[in-house]
């Protein structure tokens, strides 16, 4: 998959709990404070991530899943390391 698919599949997921944030935002904005995305529209995003990409989340890589830059790279990351 590439950088471009997952940011793709991020912003679908992004979309389906959050619609009134923009399809294009910027990928270095922040979840919470830029997008306006709730905690627990925050919970259901990386609910859904993990699910589509089959990957686990672990509480501790939670802080650094704040934009959907980082999340990508987060991704890719669990992605190569499978």
């Amino acid at each position: 998959m590439t950088r471009q698919q997952t940011i793709e599949a991020i912003r679908d997921e992004l979309e389906a709990v959050s619609p009134k944030v923009p399809r294009d935002a910027d990928e270095q904005a922040n979840l919470r404070h830029d997008l306006d995305v709730d905690s627990l529209g925050i919970l259901e995003f990386i609910a859904r991530l993990e699910y589509r990409f089959s990957v686990t989340v672990a509480d501790d890589d939670w802080p650094q899943m704040t934009t959907i830059g980082s999340i990508a790279d987060y991704l890719d990351d669990a992605l190569v390391s499978r």
